[in-house]
């Protein structure tokens, strides 16, 4: 066996077979530098072996104590009334959308004020006859077919 080898067998020492052991007891009698290396990893075994994972002798008072310096939660304010809130603000919109929604469809007639002498602006009437000073009901739906939109 030779010392790479020996290298990468003492790498995984913990995981070895007899078999595997023994050849690297084999080679260790031979090399020194192996044999240093394998008798400070089976040190380290032995050491690692006698440690004893331990519980701290009073975990539970331990435990309380901790909880205990923890803050406590403040109670906050409740927010709970926004939801009522939210629901009124969608019904008072919807009920202004199908209002001014029935608004539009509300057909509406211009009439152009009778005035002696002045020059009034009526813009359903001006925009569409300037010349005409006679009045005349235009709907909003013979204005729009008019113009041709």
């Amino acid at each position: 066996m030779s010392c790479t080898e020996c290298q990468t067998l003492l790498m995984q020492f913990g995981q070895l077979t007899e078999s595997e052991k023994n050849d690297l007891h084999t080679h260790t009698t031979s090399c020194a530098a192996c044999a240093q290396a394998l008798a400070f990893i089976e040190l380290e075994q032995r050491l690692v072996k006698k440690i004893i994972a331990t519980e701290p002798l009073h975990a539970a008072a331990l435990t309380h104590k901790i909880m205990q310096s923890l803050p406590t939660e403040k109670v906050g304010l409740s927010f709970g009334f926004l939801n009522t809130v939210r629901v009124g603000f969608a019904a008072v919109n919807f009920a202004l959308f199908i209002w001014l929604g029935s608004e539009l469809l509300i057909e509406k007639t211009f009439h152009k004020p009778t005035s002696a002498g002045e020059r009034l602006l009526n813009s359903s009437e001006y925009i569409t006859h300037p010349r005409e000073r006679k009045t005349k009901t235009i709907s909003l739906t013979e204005r729009i077919k008019n113009k041709g939109l």
